[in-house]
């Protein structure tokens, strides 16, 4: 009986560590904007920069930044990206599974993975 409890235990211990991180790694493109015409114009020069998320780092030209956690939050029916250091967090808006945008109406980032 007990071999069978601790198969149990190890096969659930084993299907929760296969269940952590997020689904949004991969290699992202910036494409800055604004509702704004001007500054939409001056959005457009930031644009085209490739960055890379990872499980648990961000990566953008040669330059790696460690984070504590990267997660999803479902907050007001809204889903977030949250990268987390110590108790400082950074989120990102999810727009779909392939979006994601930070900012407001007048000027934001969004960042489009690439296939």
């Amino acid at each position: 009986m007990r071999i069978i409890q601790y198969t149990a235990v190890l096969a659930l211990a084993t299907l929760l560590s296969a269940c952590g991180g997020h689904d949004f790694e991969g290699v992202y493109e910036t494409r800055a904007g604004s509702d704004n015409e001007l500054l939409n114009s001056f959005a457009e020069l930031a644009s085209g920069e490739k960055l890379v998320i990872g499980s648990d780092y961000i990566e953008s030209q040669g330059q790696r930044t460690l984070f504590d956690d990267i997660f999803e939050r479902e907050s007001a029916g809204e889903r977030y990206l949250v990268f987390k250091t110590g108790a400082q967090e950074e989120v990102w808006k999810v727009v779909d599974d392939n979006t994601l945008i930070k900012g407001s109406a007048l000027v934001n980032v969004k960042l489009v993975r690439l296939p």
